[in-house]
């Protein structure tokens, strides 16, 4: 019982407790973590995570204090310090000190002369502890960050993919003919144009126009199918063309055989797509379209007085202003991957003849070109620069082309029930998770400044265990301040400094010389006046 009692040993067991689980801690922390880049990046929310940091802290200032008696045994062991000889004012400060190890009175101490500073010295070093224990507890509050992460969550199989009509022709009653292309459906196709099907999505990326199945309803992190990609090109031909304002109602163009003799009047219809890669059999009564799709378009506009046009705006006779692009459309299935909101595609196959051929009538059908020149507008008025708008126009173009194909022709599959055959398509659910983000500086002060010093100072405390002389001596020393003076001063009434504050007391045996030691067993104090 004499050893449970005792504060040292109390400390002792204490300090070696915590410093045992404060490693398994660290390591714990550490195994949890990851690091990317210069940061430490843990699952957890960073007020919970502050949370724990602030707890850690407090525990161990808490323990630092505990400890005082048993470390301050240990270093009397390892300086062979048995007697403390010293003013009782000197005394009177060491003691203040490790009571109350505040900055002053601990700073006062360390400035003695005598067997006192020492352990003076060592209680300002956990002091100093404490206080650092703090700041990195501040460094890290400040830099550590929070951060919704999306991560990816379950896989749900789906046959997410498209399925093309195959048998486009010439016929009146296919289900892409050139008869019905864009024109039972407007609807439809006009839905997919603004992008606001249920169904399918078109997507504008920099290598082209994609035809992709809807985001699935849930919130994703990543979802998968086949498409269809338009990689679209547009130059202006106006001077290629010879494109000029004749007389009247006659703004004529002529182009030359690498652009298959296309020729007319721009004043004939206000917008045009002539398709000219169709190659026509009569005998076999068969359409061969090539992949890419080449057209020439004829686009007017009224004319903006205040705009400055390049030399390929041609103005008419009559006020309007004309331009002749040859476009291009290359055309082929894709795969497809779009994780937290990037696409990425791999090539499939190609279109097959018919379905080409009816792209083709649907790149020219007039409501959907009508609706992509008007949007495209602005630029050719904002700007005057025929390039800006031959490529603005190219992407509404395309958009506008496979808007019109899909709403007949294409019919998204694999969701209706539910579920699909898979064939690797499909979507992963997104999980998003609290992420604590600290700089890995921050992290590894705090470990260090938390584990190593508390080891340190256990280690001193197990050679308190050595000698029971240090250990009264010890005692005495952590016995409050106003003890010291009642064994200084056995005579004493209600009205003198015992009943006063400690630093009335300290004024009276500021000149009291004091010797403290054990002997025979028996803690002896004397003094001389």
């Amino acid at each position: 019982m004499k050893y449970l009692s005792s504060s040292i040993f109390q400390g002792v067991i204490l300090g070696w407790i915590s410093s045992t689980l404060i490693l398994i801690f660290a390591i714990f922390v550490g195994m949890w973590s990851k690091i990317m880049g210069l940061d430490v990046v843990w699952n957890l929310r960073v007020g919970l995570f502050l949370t724990v940091v602030n707890v850690t802290t407090r525990v161990v200032s808490f323990i630092a204090c505990f400890m005082m008696p048993a470390i301050l045994a240990g270093m009397l062991v390892l300086n062979k310090i048995a007697v403390l000889t010293g003013s009782g004012a000197m005394i009177s400060q060491l003691i203040e000190a490790s009571i109350t190890r505040g900055p002053l009175c601990t700073l006062k101490a360390c400035f003695n002369s005598g067997k006192t500073r020492t352990l003076a010295i060592v209680i300002a070093s956990v002091l100093v502890w404490q206080y650092t224990v703090s700041l990195s507890d501040l460094y890290l509050h400040l830099t550590a960050v929070g951060k919704s992460q999306q991560l990816p969550g379950l896989m749900v199989p789906s046959a997410r993919s498209l399925d093309i009509a195959t048998n486009c022709s010439l016929s009146h009653t296919d289900t892409c003919s050139r008869f019905k292309r864009g024109m039972t459906n407007p609807g439809k196709a006009l839905q997919i144009y603004r992008n606001t099907s249920d169904t399918f999505q078109i997507w504008n990326n920099n290598d082209g126009v994609y035809l992709l199945q809807a985001p699935p309803s849930n919130t994703s992190y990543a979802y998968s199918g086949t498409g269809i990609l338009l990689k679209p090109s547009c130059e202006p031909i106006s001077s290629i063309c010879n494109l000029k304002a004749r007389y009247g109602a006659m703004t004529n163009y002529s182009c030359p055989e690498s652009l298959w003799y296309a020729s007319g009047n721009t004043q004939a219809v206000v917008a045009d797509v002539n398709v000219t890669s169709e190659i026509n059999d009569p005998i076999t009564n068969t359409v061969t379209t090539l992949n890419p799709l080449h057209a020439i378009v004829t686009i007017r506009y009224g004319i903006e007085a205040t705009t400055d046009y390049d030399p390929e705006f041609v103005k008419e006779i009559h006020g309007f202003l004309a331009i002749l692009l040859h476009c291009q459309l290359t055309t082929s299935t894709v795969e497809y991957v779009v994780t937290l909101g990037s696409l990425k595609s791999s090539p499939l196959g190609n279109l097959t003849n018919s379905q080409q051929f009816a792209l083709g009538v649907a790149s020219s059908e007039g409501k959907m070109i009508s609706r992509a020149i008007d949007d495209v507008e602005d630029i050719a008025h904002n700007t005057g620069n025929s390039i800006l708008f031959a490529n603005a126009f190219a992407q509404q173009w395309a958009q506008a082309t496979i808007a019109g194909f899909s709403s007949g022709a294409v019919q998204a599959n694999g969701e209706a029930n539910g579920e699909g055959n898979g064939e690797g398509y499909g979507y992963v659910l997104e999980v998003v998770k609290e992420q604590t983000f600290a700089p890995l500086s921050a992290v590894l002060i705090y470990a260090i400044v938390i584990t190593f010093p508390l080891f340190i100072f256990s280690c001193i405390c197990l050679f308190s265990l050595k000698n029971d002389t240090n250990w009264i001596l010890v005692e005495f020393i952590c016995t409050p301040q106003r003890l010291l003076y009642q064994a200084l001063f056995r005579e004493h009434s209600m009205d003198d400094a015992c009943s006063k504050s400690l630093s009335d007391q300290a004024m009276r045996i500021k000149e009291v010389e004091c010797n403290i030691k054990l002997e025979k067993g028996h803690f002896k104090l004397t003094k001389t006046e």
